[in-house]
């Protein structure tokens, strides 16, 4: 199996050349700057954040990318428990989507417990709602998705491409 480096290194040169095909596309005039600049920029964010933070090597008990959490990664231990290593977390779609909801769990209960110890206003739901309705038809937000997937399937088929 590739090393975490490799992955890492794998999936910025992959970016890199997503990106470099996104501006020529845009030098070429096929497609203005200003109609794609957010969705750019929040594909390359959530990119490199799900590559650095959100690596399926969540799932081992030492890592780099769990050593990335600083102090925080104490947060992905019981992740490691939960989930062995290249099992669900290293599934093409429940992996990710495991990492992301566990991450939502955790940003929840601070939340809740944040609203609870000390009074801060909770967003409310039925507002929540129609906002996620109205996203879903903007661009970024698929910009967004795609880019918290895509380094995750990248290192999915680099183990399995490059067995030792």
């Amino acid at each position: 199996m590739p090393s975490g480096r490799v992955h890492l290194y794998s999936e910025m040169a992959i970016l890199c050349l997503i990106l470099a095909t996104a501006m020529l596309v845009m030098f070429l005039g096929e497609v203005e700057w200003k109609k794609v600049d957010l969705p750019i920029l929040c594909f390359t964010g959530a990119y490199i954040f799900s590559s650095l933070l959100l690596s399926p090597d969540l799932d081992l008990g030492r890592s780099d990318p769990q050593s990335r959490w600083g102090v925080f990664r104490i947060l992905w231990k019981p992740y490691a428990k939960l989930f062995h290593h290249r099992g669900v977390s290293h599934n093409p779609l429940l992996g990710p989507l495991s990492r992301i909801l566990y991450l939502g769990i955790i940003v929840s209960v601070t939340w809740s417990a944040l609203h609870y110890a000390f009074s801060i206003e909770i967003v409310d739901i039925k507002g929540l709602v129609k906002w996620w309705k109205k996203v879903f038809d903007d661009p970024w937000l698929w910009a967004v998705i795609v880019g918290l997937l895509l380094p995750n399937e990248i290192h999915i088929l680099a183990d399995r491409f490059f067995k030792n």
